[in-house]
This record gives C-alpha cells, sequence and structure tokens, in this order.
C-alpha cells in the first residue's frame, strides 16, 4: 500500500468530503499524517515481522560480520543450504565466522525494523510491513487524528485498530502456526 492510498482510507473513515463528495484535504490533518503511518507501521513491525535476508560469503582475514542497520532480531542461519542458526556465536552484535568457512555461502535471515517515514513524505511511499499489517494503519491514524477532537470520539476508530491487529497472522514461514481465535460468517 502507498502513503497516498492509505491517507485517502483516513479521509474516507474520517468522512472528510465536501457536499459533492469530493475529499477535503484538510491541512492539519494532512501535516500530521506521515509521523502517525510512521508510529503505526513501527508498532505493527513487532507484531507482525519484517522479514529480511543478508547473503554473506566469508572472506580470509575476517571474522566478524556486522548486520544491516535494518536488523531487529536473527531468526535463522543457513550454511550452504543447511540451517546451522544455534552453530555461530554473536558479539556486540556482529556475527561470527571462523576462517575455517571461507568459500561457504552464507545466508541470515532476520527480521528488520522500518525506516522512518519522513514528515514530508512522497504520497508513492510503500509501507514496509505486510498488506493485512497495512490495512490495520487507518484505524490508528483516524483515531490519532480524532484524539484532540473534544466532539468526535476516537475510540471507536482505536477499537477497530485493536481488533483488525489481533486478527492478523503472525507466524512465520518455518515455523508453527500461531492458532487464533477467529469468527467466521
Amino acid at each position: 500500500m502507498t502513503l497516498k492510498e492509505a491517507k485517502e482510507k483516513v479521509y474516507m473513515l474520517l468522512d472528510e468530503h465536501s457536499a459533492g463528495g469530493e475529499v477535503e484535504h484538510d491541512e492539519d490533518i494532512e501535516l500530521k499524517m506521515a509521523r502517525f503511518f510512521d508510529i503505526s507501521q513501527k508498532q505493527l513491525s513487532l507484531i507482525k515481522k519484517i522479514q529480511k535476508a543478508k547473503k554473506i560469503t566469508p572472506q580470509s582475514g575476517k571474522t566478524e560480520y556486522a548486520m544491516p542497520s535494518d536488523f531487529r532480531e536473527l531468526f535463522r542461519i543457513w550454511r550452504d543450504g543447511v540451517n546451522v542458526t544455534n552453530r555461530y556465536p554473536w558479539i556486540n552484535g556482529k556475527l561470527i565466522i571462523p576462517e575455517r568457512d571461507v568459500g561457504k555461502n552464507f545466508i541470515v535471515e532476520y527480521f528488520a525494523n522500518p525506516e522512518d517515514i519522513p514528515a514530508d513524505a512522497d504520497d508513492s511511499y510503500e509501507f514496509e510491513i505486510a498488506p493485512d499489517a497495512c490495512e490495520c494503519m487507518p484505524y490508528y491514524v483516524a483515531a490519532q487524528q480524532l484524539l484532540p477532537d473534544l466532539v468526535m470520539d476516537y475510540s471507536s476508530m482505536l477499537n477497530m485498530y485493536s481488533q483488525a491487529v489481533g486478527l492478523l497472522d503472525t507466524s512465520i514461514p518455518g515455523q508453527q502456526m500461531r492458532v487464533t481465535n477467529r469468527l467466521y460468517t
């Protein structure tokens, strides 16, 4: 989902339309929108993790390999296609690969932090979290927009956000699926 698509959903939830049905872009709402989406994406990435991978080719004379700046948490380590996650130590956030493994191929799967969404982000910005998690964000952002409003109640939007988050499938490929209590109609 793009920032533009997400903003349109927020305006729809806030019922920001003219008498002719056109969306009215309120400058006060617009100024806070990217920051609220940034907060929401970061919160959701803790629940529905962003999975990435880094390829490492060990080199002679080097044993410490730093992870990317978006690295949050290790998922798995593969050496030539074999899962070796618990066989290699970590020191100060760096993977230690002994020189005996030069010539082997490593893939480190990890969970990532999303990048910051700047306040002046272009509407073409693509969210980093999964599409189903993206669908939760407009409810959070709409609730935050309504929070200071003394007339409008923000709690229904926040409840809808919480319900949508509760229905997210948080299973990780290659791990046992999470059992949820979902209602089907």
